[in-house]
Parts: structure tokens; sequence; C-alpha cells
């Protein structure tokens, strides 16, 4: 190797370490408090051995006593206790850090926030290691029975926003609990469907599978709004007594859209609270829909709930800059009582927030 090669990676290496170090002063050198070490590695950690801790050690390096306000971990699965009283100038404290393996398997790094002098002090330090998870049995990976010893991980599937000209799939775990085979059907409720289902047509004793469920939005007319679906699911013939349900909301496509060509939708109010009226009584409100984008705001879809009624239809069009006032009447059932609710749910062209929601509360009082 060349002298110059040599001395290019020297000088590399060096500025390598030195943006390490800058950024680790950044996180921590307005803070008195310096810890002994701001990372610590659990290493290999088995699931089932439960939880590990670390204790970090500080030392106020101010001329004034400090105390640790509060320890912020960035995650559920780590819990932190620090040292609560003063700690005088060269005096030290303790954070104790405890991580959780349950349910994590894998590489982890995970960050908690100290901080101190009124809050403005930050110190980050980071616990990490590898978990090996446990084996679990097949009733607790697959905790849903859904027909006889056919068990799922869940009866339910979210899709959150789906794209026209877009396919989107995400899969469901299934698996055969009993001692003998299982022959399974998964079929759409409605033939008008527009959730697409691959599954297995046999699973043996123990074998576990993936059902995969998927939208397809790339060919027909465009659709929008909520897109609710049911799965009929049977097991040697025998169907579940629950359906498998399926949600999506459909949106326009925005790959096109830019902040300077996108509407922006504003409501107001997201809810209105009449306080107590009489059961069967018809109220009265009005809402704004405002665009405060550069594109025209075009309403896609309108969905009513909770006998409520609104002058909002599909394909209304506001222009940038326009406020539009939608006429709104919310029926309280004859024999209600106590709380009820209803409210509108509606489908816009904001690449933003696409999906918004107004909310009707009542308290029903004889």
């Amino acid at each position: 190797m060349c002298l110059s090669r040599v001395i290019v990676k020297f000088v590399l290496t060096v500025a390598a370490v030195c943006a390490c170090c800058m950024s680790l002063r950044a996180q921590n050198s307005v803070s008195t408090l310096v810890f002994d070490s701001y990372e610590w590695d659990f290493g290999r950690l088995r699931e089932e051995d439960g939880e590990v801790s670390h204790v970090f050690t500080f030392t106020n390096t101010g001329r004034e006593a400090v105390m640790v306000e509060r320890v912020v971990p960035d995650c559920g699965c780590t819990a932190a206790d620090y040292s609560r009283a003063p700690i005088p100038p060269q005096g030290k404290g303790t954070v104790v850090v405890t991580f959780d393996p349950a349910k994590i398997a894998g590489r982890f790094s995970k960050r908690v926030a100290v901080y101190s002098g009124g809050g403005s002090n930050r110190n980050m330090i980071t616990v990490s290691g590898y978990v090996v998870g446990r084996q679990r049995p097949i009733e607790e990976e697959y905790p849903v029975v859904v027909v006889g010893n056919l068990r799922m991980e869940a009866l339910y599937a979210a899709f959150g926003y789906v794209e026209n000209g877009q396919s989107k799939s995400q899969t469901i775990g299934i698996a055969n609990g009993g001692e003998a085979p299982v022959r399974i059907a998964i079929s759409p409720a409605n033939a008008l469907t527009l959730v697409k289902v691959a599954a297995p047509e046999l699973l043996q004793p123990g074998e576990k599978a993936l059902v995969t469920l998927s939208y397809d939005l790339t060919v027909g007319e465009p659709v929008y709004g909520l897109l609710s679906e049911r799965l009929i699911v049977s097991a040697d013939g025998e169907q579940a007594d629950l359906p498998f349900t399926v949600n999506a909301i459909a949106v326009d496509d925005f790959s096109g859209m830019t902040p300077e060509n996108a509407p922006r939708c504003e409501v107001s109010p997201v809810t209105s609270k009449f306080g107590e009226v009489e059961p069967g009584s018809e109220l009265e409100t009005e809402i704004e829909i405002s665009n405060t984008g550069h594109g025209v705001l075009i309403v896609r879809s309108v969905n009513e709930r909770g006998g409520t009624r609104c002058g909002l239809e599909a394909g209304t069009a506001i222009k940038p800059g326009q406020t539009v006032k939608v006429p709104v009447t919310f029926a309280v059932p004859e024999r209600a009582m106590g709380s009820v609710s209803g409210g509108i749910y509606f489908v816009v062209n904001d690449p933003v927030r696409p999906f918004r929601e107004v909310r009707m509360e009542a308290e029903a009082m004889y």
C-alpha cells in the first residue's frame, strides 16, 4: 500500500472517531453530570431468564448541587430508577436501568434520557444486547381458537390507507393445534369483495402457515372510503361462529402531489357536544371545511352513522382559500338513555390526512 493511501486512511479514521466523540458530546455536554460510561451491552440474553439490570454511575462536575428530575426510557420494555437526593459538587449518583426481554427477539438498543438542572440539561445512556426468544407453545403464539383445533393470531386485519393504483398485502398466522390433519377454507362473505385471500387448504397436526390478504386497487374504477370485509373461516366443513374482518381506507394516489399543488383540509369543530337532551330530540349544528392548501380539495366519500345526517356530498370541490359550511342534524333515539354518539366520516384528496371524522355527542336524559 502506498504512503498516500495510508495517510488518507489514517485521516478518515481520525475523522470518524472525532465525529463519534462530537456526537456523544453533543448529547451530554450541556449537563454537569458526567457518567462513567454512557453505554452498556448486556450481551446475549435468553427471554425466559427474565429482567436484567445495569447500574450507571455519574459524577456532578459542577459547582452547585444538582438533582435528577426525571428519567425517561424510550421503550416500555425498559424501566429506570435513579438517585433522587441532591448530588453535591463532585458527588456521585446512579441510574439503574432494567430491561425486560419478554416478547422481544434479536438485537436491541434502547435509550434512556436523564434530565437535570430544571429539565434543561440532558444525558443519554443506552443499553443494548441480543435476545434469544423462547419457544412458545402454539396456544400462546396463536391465541384465537377459530373453530375446532384451528387457531389464528387474530380475527382482524387493518390495512390503514390503500391508495388507488396500489396493491397492498399482509399476512396472518394460522395453525393446527390438534392431532389430526385439518382441511380449511377461507372465503369472502360478499361476492363483490375487493379483498383477495391466499391460504393453505390442508394443515397437518402442529403445522403453522400464513394467510395472505390483499387489496388490489390497480384495476377497475377508483374506489374511496372505508372498505370493510368479512371472511368466513371453516375447518373440516365446520364454519366458525365469528367472521374474520378486514378493514381499509381507500384513498387517492398521492404520488404526483407536492406541497406546491396539494390541497389541505381543515375541519372545525371535530366534536359537537350537545350536553343533556331529551330522547327523540333532533339536534342541529354545522361544521366548516376549509381548504388551506394550493390545490382543489375534493370530497371523495361521505358516510353517516348513529342517526347523523349532513349536507356534505361526495364530489364536493373546495377551492384554495375557500370555506364551506355543512349543516348537520343529529337524531337522538326515542329510547336512548345516557351517553349517545353519532357522526360523519369522509375521505378527501388531502395527502397529509385523507380520512376525517366528526363526532356528535349528547346525554339523553328524561
